[in-house]
């Protein structure tokens, strides 16, 4: 049923839940391949590879999807490699600058439980009232959540130019 809604144009978020999660869950996984990560180099101490000799000298890879292409932040601050997989720079950029100040756990389940997954008034809004401040400049996101809302007729969330 979700696939059949999904070829229409019009999944129903009701149904979304579930495979939302899974999704956003698989994405991660498949950004972590690209990025040639693995569990192992993901631990508790690990350091972003794109910091493990200091700044990032080398030449990204033109084949790296441009969300995923290392920022100067990333470069630059030393970070662990879990916000590495976070296919919004913008977002990365604004974690990475809060440093230890944010609870990242508490975020990783809101995101995978209902609010970057959703594009529903259910997940994002609060998201966005707990997080906001993660999302500032994440235009790209702001035009997609439009967007989908728009195919399903309900209102728009962000004021985007």
């Amino acid at each position: 049923m979700a696939h059949t809604q999904y070829m229409l144009g019009s999944p129903r978020t009701d149904i979304l839940f579930h495979p939302i999660q899974f999704n956003f869950i698989k994405a991660l996984v498949q950004n972590m391949q690209v990025l040639g990560l693995t569990s192992e180099l993901l631990h508790d101490d690990a350091i972003s590879p794109f910091n493990l000799t200091g700044p990032w000298q080398c030449d990204i890879d033109p084949a790296l999807l441009v969300s995923l292409r290392p920022t100067t932040i990333q470069r630059t601050v030393v970070h662990h490699p879990w916000l590495d997989l976070l296919p919004i720079p913008e977002m990365r950029d604004n974690l990475i600058s809060a440093g230890e100040s944010c609870d990242e756990i508490q975020l990783c389940l809101d995101m995978k439980g209902h609010g970057m997954a959703h594009s529903d008034h259910m997940g994002i809004i609060p998201f966005v009232r707990a997080w906001g401040w993660t999302l500032r400049g994440c235009v790209d996101l702001f035009h997609s959540t439009n967007t989908w809302r728009a195919r399903r007729n309900e209102r728009l969330l962000f004021c985007v130019s």
